[in-house]
């Protein structure tokens, strides 16, 4: 495993990577002191095929952005046997993973590999640490974190409208649907706790879904990513 701080790369560049990542782009426009501060907390991680990134039982904060390559989640089998094993899923560039475990503040429950084919497999990991906390503003200001449990719900909606879509008469596809919005005053303490109760919920039924049909989208690889990895690796 190849681990890079991003504080030790070219910023023009790292700035060109991060803009194309909603996150990162979004607390940027808010604020350009706490994009630097979630931009210390992250990493570029490089993978050999076969090599895992994740493996279940893993307690940590941390989520994760595939750049580059292609990513197996398996859910069980001793890590020698997993380069043979069938998949549950496969994570492929674009996708935001890790983030169940990190909002669910429970033990990983899958192990993620780089695939056996995939020769140039690039993650970008972020310590989410500073989000769990809703009521520590020391270093993440109210409207960052606002940000993130705003994307995090997003994304959460998103996979779990995939799987509607694909299952629309499955007992779960109108779960996420059922959760009460938010209705009270914007860019409140109010807002972030609702925010992140919403998330934890659609974050369950994902793992309920995940359950019974695995998990992965398929997106296709931004040419900016691309130039930013090879000005990195070259």
């Amino acid at each position: 495993m190849d681990i890079k701080l991003l504080t030790d790369c070219p910023r023009d560049a790292v700035d060109r990577l991060l803009n194309v990542i909603h996150l990162f782009r979004d607390i940027r426009a808010s604020s350009e002191w706490q994009y630097d501060v979630l931009l210390k907390r992250s990493r570029l991680v490089g993978l050999q095929p076969g090599e895992p990134l994740l493996n279940a039982g893993d307690v940590d904060q941390w989520v994760y952005f595939l750049l580059r390559g292609e990513l197996q989640v398996h859910v069980e089998g001793e890590r020698e046997r997993l380069v043979s094993e069938r998949p549950l899923a496969i994570i492929r560039p674009g996708e935001l993973f890790g983030d169940l475990s990190m909002l669910l503040a429970e033990p990983r429950s899958a192990t993620i590999v780089a695939a056996p084919t995939s020769r140039d497999t690039q993650v970008l990991g972020v310590d989410c640490t500073l989000f769990a906390d809703l009521d520590d503003f020391s270093l993440l200001h109210l409207p960052t974190k606002l940000v993130f449990y705003r994307n995090m719900v997003h994304s959460l909606r998103w996979k779990l409208e995939v799987y509607r879509s694909k299952y629309p008469g499955h007992q779960l596809a109108d779960s996420h649907r059922k959760l009460k919005l938010y209705t009270g005053p914007k860019n409140s303490r109010e807002e972030l706790s609702a925010l992140a109760d919403q998330a934890r919920a659609l974050a369950r039924i994902l793992l309920d879904w995940n359950a019974e049909f695995g998990s992965g989208q398929l997106v296709d690889d931004d040419p900016e990513v691309n130039d930013f990895l090879e000005s990195m690796l070259s």
